[in-house]
C-alpha cells in the first residue's frame, strides 16, 4: 500500500505541470459551455416573451374582427340579400342518408 502511494506521489510530482494545465483547460472549457448555455437560455426566454406578446396582440385583433363579423352577420337578412341581387338557390339533387352511409361516417372514413 505504501509503495502504491509513493508511486502515485512520484507520478504526481513528475507530471504536476501537465496535470495542472489539463485541469485548467478543462475548467475553461466547462466555463465556456456554461456561458453558452446561459446565453441560450436567456435568448430563448426573451424570444418566448416576444412571441407571447405577439400572440396576445393577435388574439386581441382576432377578437375585434370576430365581434365585427358577428355585428355584420347579424345585419344580414333575406331582404338585404335580395337588394344585392342574391336569391335562394334550388337544390338539384338530394342525397338521402342511408344506413350504410351512416355507418361509414361513424367509422371516420371519407367518401
Amino acid at each position: 500500500m505504501i509503495k502504491a502511494i509513493s508511486q502515485t506521489y512520484r507520478f504526481a510530482q513528475e507530471y504536476r505541470r501537465q496535470i495542472t494545465c489539463v485541469l485548467v483547460i478543462a475548467c475553461a472549457v466547462f466555463a465556456y459551455v456554461y456561458a453558452v448555455n446561459i446565453y441560450r437560455v436567456i435568448s430563448h426566454t426573451v424570444a418566448l416573451e416576444k412571441i407571447e406578446k405577439e400572440a396576445a396582440s393577435l388574439s386581441g385583433a382576432v377578437g375585434l374582427l370576430d365581434s365585427e363579423y358577428l355585428d355584420l352577420s347579424s345585419k344580414i337578412t333575406p331582404d338585404n340579400l335580395k337588394a344585392y341581387g342574391f336569391s335562394e338557390g334550388q337544390v338539384s339533387a338530394y342525397i338521402s342518408r342511408t344506413s350504410s352511409l351512416g355507418s361509414v361516417a361513424l367509422r371516420g372514413h371519407e367518401l
